[in-house]
Formats: C-alpha cells, sequence, structure tokens
C-alpha cells in the first residue's frame, strides 16, 4: 500500500509540474501575436504544432512502456519541456515559436502514457478513481500556467515566464528520474502501433468518448485568450478564467472517478457528456467575459465525471501488456482532432462568428458521444469491461 501510495503521489507531482511548464504560453499567445505581429492563422499553427507532435509521439513512442522504458520515456518528456521553453523564451518569430510549441506537445506525448498506464496499473481496483486524480493535477497545472504567466507578463516581460517554466520542468525531472517507477507489465507485441487496438470494443468506445470530451480544446488553446481579449477581458483575467475552470475539476475528479467505480462508468460518462454538449455550445453566445467563464464552472463538474470514468473504461478494456499503447493510442486521437479543430476554428473565427464555433463544437461532440454510446450499446456483451 505504501509503494502504491508513493508512486501514485510521483506520478501526480510530476505530471502537475510538466503540465505546468507546458501551457504557459495559451495565456501568452495573444500577447506573442501582438509584440511580433503575425496573423491569427499564425495562432492555429502554433497550438496544431504541438497537438501534431504529441500525436507522433503517442503513436510511436508510447508503446516502448510496455516494453519496460517506462522510465527512460517519463525523463525525456521532462527534457523535451525544458527545450520547448527555452525556445520561446528566445525567440522572436513565427517559426521560432511553432518549433518551441512542438517540443512541449512532444513532451506531453512522451510523458502522459507511460504516466497514467502507471497509475491505472497499481490496483485492479478504483482505476477511474485514481485516472481521476490524475486528470485533475494534469488540468490543474495546465491552468496554473497561463495564470502564473498572464500574472507574469505585466512586471516581467514576455519572456521570464517561460524562463520560469523551463525550471519548473526541470524540477520534473528530478521527481522521475530519482523515485522508484514499476514497470509496466510487458507483453511481446507491446512494440506494434497501436491503432490495432482499435478492433477491440472494449478500447474503441472508450476513445471515442475521450474524443469528444477534449474536442473544444482545439478551440479553447488557439481561440479562448484571443476571444476572451476581443469581449474585453484582460490577461490576468483570461489566466484565472482557466483557474476558475479548474477549481472544480480538481476538486471533483477523484471523486468523480470513485462514482463511476461504483456506479457504472458507461453510464456516468455519457451522462456527463448529456451536459457538456449543449454548455459547449453556448460559450460564444455572450460577449461579457463573465458569462462564458461561469459556463465554464458548469461544464467543469460534468467532465469532472465523465473524464475519468471514460479513462477508466480505457484503462479495463487495454489488452494485457498494452496499457501504456492504449493511452497513447487515446491521447494520439484527443491530438489529431483537437489540432484539426485549431487549425480550422482559427480560420474560421475570421470569416464567421463565435456562436457559429462553439455551436458546431457541441453539435460534433454530441454527435461522437452518442455514436459511442450506441456502438456499446450494440456489442451485446454484458461481461465487457466497459460498463
Amino acid at each position: 500500500m505504501t509503494s502504491t501510495r508513493t508512486t501514485e503521489r510521483v506520478m501526480l507531482s510530476a505530471a502537475f509540474t510538466l503540465a505546468a511548464s507546458n501551457s504557459v504560453v495559451f495565456a501568452l499567445m495573444g500577447n506573442l501575436q501582438d509584440e511580433f505581429g503575425f496573423a491569427d492563422w499564425g495562432l492555429g499553427i502554433i497550438a496544431a504544432a504541438g497537438f501534431l507532435t504529441s500525436f507522433v509521439m503517442q503513436v510511436l513512442v508510447a508503446p516502448f512502456a510496455d516494453r519496460g522504458h517506462t522510465r527512460r520515456l517519463l525523463i525525456a518528456g521532462t527534457v523535451l519541456a525544458v527545450i520547448g521553453n527555452t525556445v520561446f523564451a528566445t525567440g522572436s518569430s513565427l517559426v521560432q515559436f511553432v518549433l518551441g510549441r512542438a517540443f512541449a506537445g512532444a513532451a506531453s506525448g512522451t510523458f502522459m502514457p507511460p504516466a497514467y498506464a502507471t497509475v491505472a496499473s497499481l490496483d485492479a481496483e478504483g482505476k477511474s478513481e485514481r485516472l481521476g486524480a490524475m486528470r485533475g493535477v494534469d488540468l490543474a497545472g495546465f491552468v496554473t500556467g497561463p495564470v502564473i504567466g498572464g500574472l507574469l507578463v505585466g512586471p516581467l516581460g514576455l519572456r521570464w515566464p517561460f524562463v520560469l517554466f523551463a525550471g519548473s520542468a526541470l524540477v520534473a525531472m528530478a521527481i522521475v528520474a530519482t523515485q522508484p517507477i514499476p514497470a509496466l507489465p510487458p507483453n511481446e507485441s507491446g512494440q506494434r502501433l497501436a491503432f490495432g487496438l482499435l478492433r477491440h470494443r472494449s478500447v474503441l468506445v472508450p476513445v471515442m468518448f475521450l474524443v469528444a470530451l477534449a474536442l473544444p480544446v482545439g478551440i479553447y488553446d488557439s481561440l479562448w485568450d484571443r476571444f476572451l481579449t476581443d469581449i474585453g477581458a484582460s490577461d490576468a483575467v483570461v489566466g484565472l478564467s482557466l483557474a476558475v475552470y479548474a477549481i472544480p475539476f480538481v476538486a471533483l475528479s477523484r471523486f468523480g472517478g470513485r462514482l463511476a467505480d461504483r456506479r457504472g462508468r458507461i453510464t456516468v460518462c455519457f451522462t456527463g457528456l448529456l451536459v457538456v454538449a449543449p454548455l459547449t455550445a453556448l460559450y460564444g453566445w455572450f460577449a461579457v467575459p463573465a458569462i462564458p467563464i461561469a459556463i465554464g464552472v458548469v461544464e467543469s463538474c460534468a467532465q469532472a465525471a465523465a473524464s475519468p470514468a471514460a479513462a477508466g473504461m480505457l484503462a479495463a478494456g487495454a489488452p494485457p501488456g498494452r496499457a501504456s499503447a492504449a493511452q497513447g493510442l487515446a491521447g494520439a486521437c484527443n491530438q489529431l482532432v483537437a489540432a484539426t479543430v485549431a487549425l480550422v476554428a482559427t480560420w474560421g473565427y475570421g470569416q464567421t462568428t463565435p456562436k457559429v464555433l462553439f455551436t458546431i463544437a457541441g453539435a460534433l461532440l454530441l454527435a461522437i458521444g452518442v455514436a459511442a454510446r450506441l456502438i456499446h450499446r450494440n456489442s451485446g456483451a454484458t461481461s465487457s469491461p466497459i460498463r
């Protein structure tokens, strides 16, 4: 029990620190654009670069954790985060910022699948609860970076927040390099690409749910700063809006995972998705920053149950010895969808209204979630680990 809890705390601490270092840029996208004068589509390219490199790493690299290289991948992820922040701190052109974001995306894609797989594998019981805690600290770190970045950019300038978070990534590296990390259950086929796992409905259904819940991320990452700024929010308000979103999720995600373990993951996930979809559609309908921020608080509560439930489904449904590959597959699908949405949304931001963009996102989220629910219902496998 002590070893299990120690390992969980190590993963939680490192994930929080790495997520914060990789996310600071999202509160500063508008500042980078204003300072260095690139077009709106440049915001989409920066965001998409991170999504795409994360996708590649989760597909090609994550399966190596199933072959005994968990610690190496965790350390490599933190090193890539240091490089990414250093590039942002020293850059002055769109090309450099795209490169910096590419390193940050690669860092996340290398680190997160084995981290999630390790936490899920610690015990056969309570997978959703532990993964809920992991997702909670991941999000906490994700919003801490922009909050601190938004608060520091005024007094210190645009470069110093990136310098600070390059240092925080070094802290994450020290954590995983000096603490014991258990090996994942091995499998002789673990070197194969993970796409074949989609043949298993116990993998396909939770991956679809996770993609649906993550679909709006492409809009948030590329346009949230720009959208709130355009309707009158300051840099500090943009950063704080992310913190306000995160508080309910961080506070409730472990409880939401426990609820899913006890009440049924499929039921909890789909119910949460039915709440998230209309809320996503509502964001762009208001021109007062406080209203989208308030909507985000309600959405966060629903995500705190739906997301751990889907993650628990995936952990339970992954074939033996393919834990990291399955986590990488889900993350890669999320990143590919988010990259596509980021590119389309930033192009569409100049062509249509936020009302249209967010409404489309909510409708797509709902459509994917309903399709996943129907696939599960039609499987006819009552003994399936998807429950």
